[in-house]
């Protein structure tokens, strides 16, 4: 509230000068260096650095809200109390649940050097080239295609209390961040395999998520058809995965400091701001009232000058 009366005040007194500055505005006698153009760009600068206060006040509190709003979802230390949260609120549950990715049918990559570990999702993109005839028989086409293929099966986070299965993981926020990289061409062989093209098909990268690996997922927890404890997207909040068991305390905490940093420069703003405008407008209401004290001043001496002349004018 503070930072939108102070953005108002200087936005009034900003127009008040422009429209003393264009004549608009008309008061007797002023001089010109009452207009001097350095009080136009202070107030200026005040203008602007309000504007930037108002913008990190508002940004500010905007994360200080999604702060607040992930501190109000349940958090859950073991998996096996999810069961009793449901029973006493069956539906819109939001929770954070950490664990170990794992999966009853897991695959494994061709590249995968650990035959040990399976993966649960796998995206990767292949470049190929091929060359075909036409119908006539004679003239050759030559295409390079690139083709997106994903794999997965179904997963759940376990961590050794209870598990839960994850449903639709994909359209979680933060989920290709999770994926495991990995780059099977470098940018010369790509542009090799386009100067000399050959016949089928390679791998340029893929990603993947293995079993085992940690996560921590902010979701909405209900039971399937089958009665599959289960965590999706939520109706109203957003569905979020993280790396990491620790990864969300971290994320909130994060939020706050930056919260906190622009809550910090609005007030160095809004400072300057009304320090400028305070210091160049109280000048400015001087200059204005020792100007009309002069001109005052001034008509009081010449009005019984000019009275005396009229008397003597009459004889």
């Amino acid at each position: 509230m503070r930072i939108k009366l102070t953005g108002w005040f200087l936005h009034f007194f900003y127009d008040l000068i422009l429209a003393l500055n264009t004549k608009r505005l008309r008061f007797k006698s002023f001089s010109s260096d009452q207009f001097r153009p350095d009080i136009i760009k202070m107030l200026q600068i005040a203008f602007y650095l309000s504007c930037g206060a108002t913008a990190c006040y508002l940004w500010g509190r905007r994360i200080k809200g999604k702060a607040d709003s992930f501190n109000s979802i349940t958090r859950v230390a073991d998996i096996k109390w999810l069961d009793d949260l449901l029973k006493e609120k069956a539906t819109n549950l939001l929770v954070v649940v950490s664990g170990k990715v794992a999966s009853a049918t897991p695959f494994n990559c061709k590249n995968d050097t650990d035959s040990s570990s399976g993966d649960v999702f796998e995206a990767k993109l292949e470049m190929g080239f091929e060359t075909k005839l036409d119908d006539d028989g004679g003239l050759i086409n030559k295409s390079h295609n690139f083709l997106f293929q994903i794999k997965d099966t179904p997963w759940y986070l376990e961590d050794g209390t209870g598990l839960v299965k994850v449903v639709r993981a994909e359209l979680a926020d933060g989920y290709i961040d999770t994926l495991k990289p990995q780059f099977d061409m470098s940018m010369n062989e790509i542009f090799q395999r386009f100067e000399n093209p050959q016949e089928g098909s390679k791998v340029i990268c893929r990603g993947a998520i293995d079993t085992g690996t940690s996560l921590t997922i902010v979701g909405e927890v209900a039971r399937d058809e089958a009665g599959t404890l289960t965590i999706r997207k939520p109706k109203e909040q957003s569905f979020t995965i993280f790396s990491g068991e620790g990864s969300f305390d971290k994320m909130v905490g994060n939020l706050k400091s930056n919260s906190e940093f622009y809550f910090f420069y609005s007030k160095i703003f809004g400072t300057i701001a009304v320090a400028i405008a305070v210091v160049k407008g109280v000048g400015f209401v001087r200059r204005v009232l020792r100007e009309r004290s002069v001109n005052a001043d001034s008509d009081s001496e010449e009005t019984p000058h000019e009275g005396g002349e009229s008397d003597n004018s009459s004889l």
